[in-house]
């Protein structure tokens, strides 16, 4: 009698699973989302997350902009805007803080004169001959306080510009010197930014 001989499988006859093709499977009565769904899902969680930041870039920059906004009321250079720092600047100011010019109040002075004009008709009781006549006092007072205040600053510009250069050497001038000085020069002290270091008459050395 043939003795029956039992083939044992061999490990390779047996089929192997695809590996990387069984997808998850969803939740238990959830049906799988689709490609087109999670990729909007996907593109709103980046809205959020970019108007998030957005946010809170502004609230980080209108926090600083107010702590260099203090710093420069109470005079504090370590924490002013970088367009404010330097011996350079500070010696801009204090020589600008130390005078008395006409340029300071060349604003209010301009104020009064558009008072002036707007009120002359009612002092003069629809005078024209007077009003012709004040009128032209006014303006032409006008034009001689901004004729003087032109010169002033034109004069002290040169004056100032080369003390900076005597004191630091002509290549510190800093960047922007002229729209610096004149613009500090024709505000008014009380209301110069950064604050005033030194009283009238301390010019620095």
């Amino acid at each position: 009698m043939a003795r029956k001989t039992e083939e044992t499988p061999s490990p390779s006859s047996t089929p192997a699973e695809p590996v990387g093709t069984a997808a998850t499977p969803a939740k238990k009565g959830q049906p799988t989302p689709k490609r087109k769904d999670q990729e909007a899902a996907r593109k709103t969680g980046l809205v959020l997350d970019v108007k998030a930041d957005a946010k809170e870039r502004r609230a980080r920059d209108r926090a600083r902009r107010e702590a260099e906004f203090a710093a420069m009321r109470a005079g504090d250079e370590k924490n002013m805007p970088a367009e404010h720092r330097g011996p350079e600047k500070r010696f801009i100011r204090d020589y600008i803080d130390a005078r008395l010019s006409v340029g300071e109040f060349l604003l209010p002075l301009s104020l009064i004169f558009v008072i002036a004009s707007l009120a002359l008709p009612a002092i003069t009781g629809q005078n024209s001959d007077e009003d012709d006549g004040l009128g032209a006092i006014l303006i032409l007072g006008f034009y001689v306080i901004v004729l003087v205040a032109g010169v002033e600053t034109f004069l002290f510009m040169r004056r100032l510009k080369k003390l900076v250069i005597a004191k630091f050497g002509a290549n510190k001038v800093p960047r922007g010197f002229a729209f610096y000085a004149i613009a500090r020069s024709l505000n008014i002290r009380r209301f110069r930014t950064p604050k005033p270091k030194v009283k009238r008459g301390e010019f620095p050395v």
